[in-house]
């Protein structure tokens, strides 16, 4: 009786190892990004960088002392979807509270972060709502005309904004 209760509970364990510790990880291919951002030709410091895919899940970063970035996907996952991407710049503050960090954003009725209501790009709170400028100009954050192309493996993209 005790040999069947001890390979019960091995075989519950085993389980549990298999299912629950598989990462919940996806078959997205990323490719590491990272680089630096620098406006008017000084390092931008504590800048959110998001890369939005046409379809899937934006990837975010956020700026260093020195203008560094590296963007994360989904959580932990490091890097962006392979592929074409708009590129937002941007001093906001990302709202993390009430967005599940494994979820995919696309299939809530959005086909991916476009600029409508809803888009993932709205996880973005407005500084100017708060009576505060938002120093980086209109055409790399709300008007993007950034773009970038996620290639497999390594990728760098730096970023020298202008504020005129």
């Amino acid at each position: 009786m005790c040999c069947k209760e001890t390979m019960k509970y091995l075989m519950m364990l085993l389980t549990v190892c298999c299912f629950g510790c598989s990462g919940g990880g996806t078959d997205i291919d990323l490719g590491s990004v990272s680089g630096v951002v620098s406006m008017d030709g000084k390092p931008l410091a504590d800048a959110i960088v998001v890369f939005m895919p046409a379809e899937g899940n934006p990837s975010t970063g956020r700026t260093d002392a020195n203008g560094n970035y590296e963007l994360a996907h989904l959580g932990d996952s490091k890097g962006a979807v392979l592929g074409s991407h708009k590129v937002r710049i941007t001093t906001g503050k990302p709202v993390t509270s009430n967005i599940d960090g494994d979820a995919d954003i696309t299939k809530s009725g959005n086909t991916g972060p476009a600029d409508t209501a809803g888009s993932a790009i709205d996880g973005l709170k407005n500084p100017s709502a708060k009576g505060v400028k938002e120093p980086i100009p209109a055409k790399y954050n709300t008007k993007t005309t950034l773009t970038a192309d996620v290639k497999a493996g390594e990728n760098t993209f730096d970023f020298k904004l202008d504020s005129k």
